[in-house]
C-alpha cells in the first residue's frame, strides 16, 4: 500500500508570528488607502469634467462657488496688493505663483490666481509683476483648495506684496475687505494671464490602484512566508510510484 503524504503540521514560530501582527494589517490598510484615494480622485476628475462643460457665468451672480466652474468677472486689478507663493518649480526653473486682486464691479474684492513667473534664483530680488490697466474682463474657472496650509512659521509680513510657502485664504480675508470665498484661476488668454500650465490632480486614479496592488502584493508575500516558516507545507507530498514500491 502506498504510503500517504505527511500530514500537514503547525510550529508556531513566535518572531514571524508577531511580525504577521505587527505588519498585516498595516499593509492591508495602505492598499485600502491607496483604493480610497483612486475613488476620491476619479470623483474629482469627474466633476471637473462635467462643470468644465458649462458655459462661463458672471462670477458676481453666483450664490455657490463650487471648484472647477467656468466664470468670468470684470473689474480693475489692484498693482500693489498680490501674493508670491515661493518655490514654485517649473521645469527645473525657481518661479512664484501669482495671486492678485480684482476689485469688481460691484464693489468686492476677486482672488485671482494669474499663473507663474520666473524668479531670481538667488532669492535676493522680488520678481516685477506687470497688472493690465483699468477695467478687464477676465475669464477662467474657480478652484480653492480645502485642504489647511502648510506652515514653517512665517512671519507675517505688513507690506506688499506678500511671499508665501502657502495661501491662507483666512488670512487673505482678514486684509482685504469684501472678498469673495474662492478664487479664480485665469485661462491662457485671459487678460492679465502668466503661465498657467496646471495639474488638476498629482497622481492619476491608475496610479493610486497600482499602488494598492504593491501593497496588497507584499501582504500576500508576508502571508506565504508566515505559512512557510510554520508549518511543513513544503515537504508535505505524496511520493511517487517509483518510491512508493520500495
Amino acid at each position: 500500500m502506498a504510503d500517504s503524504a505527511p500530514r500537514l503540521r503547525w510550529q508556531l514560530d513566535w518572531k514571524s508570528l508577531l511580525a504577521i501582527v505587527l505588519m498585516l494589517p498595516v499593509l492591508l490598510s495602505l492598499g485600502f488607502w491607496q483604493l480610497e484615494r483612486a475613488a476620491e480622485k476619479q470623483r474629482l476628475l469627474d466633476a471637473a469634467e462635467q462643470r468644465r462643460g458649462l458655459s462661463p457665468v458672471d462670477v458676481s451672480s453666483l450664490e455657490e462657488y463650487p471648484n472647477y466652474r467656468p466664470v468670468f468677472a470684470e473689474g480693475r486689478f489692484d498693482s500693489q496688493r498680490y501674493w508670491l507663493l515661493d518655490n514654485r518649480i517649473r521645469q527645473g526653473r525657481f518661479g512664484y505663483e501669482i495671486i492678485a486682486l480684482l476689485k469688481l464691479t460691484d464693489g468686492r474684492h476677486l482672488l485671482v490666481e494669474r499663473g507663474w513667473i520666473a524668479a531670481d534664483p538667488s532669492r535676493q530680488t522680488l520678481p516685477k509683476v506687470d497688472f493690465p490697466e483699468g477695467i478687464q474682463r477676465v475669464e477662467g474657472e474657480l478652484y480653492r483648495s480645502l485642504e489647511t496650509p502648510y506652515s514653517l512659521g512665517e512671519v507675517d509680513q505688513q507690506h506688499w506684496p506678500r511671499r508665501r510657502q502657502w495661501f491662507d485664504y483666512d488670512r487673505a480675508a482678514e486684509d482685504v475687505d469684501s472678498l469673495l470665498p474662492t478664487i479664480l484661476r485665469l485661462s491662457e488668454h485671459s487678460p492679465g494671464a502668466l503661465r498657467t500650465d496646471r495639474l488638476l490632480i498629482n497622481v492619476s486614479p491608475q496610479k493610486h490602484r497600482g499602488y494598492a496592488v504593491q501593497w496588497f502584493a507584499m501582504a500576500a508575500v508576508l502571508g506565504v512566508i508566515f505559512i512557510i516558516r510554520n508549518s511543513n507545507i513544503l515537504t508535505r507530498r505524496k511520493p511517487s510510484a517509483e518510491e512508493s514500491k520500495r
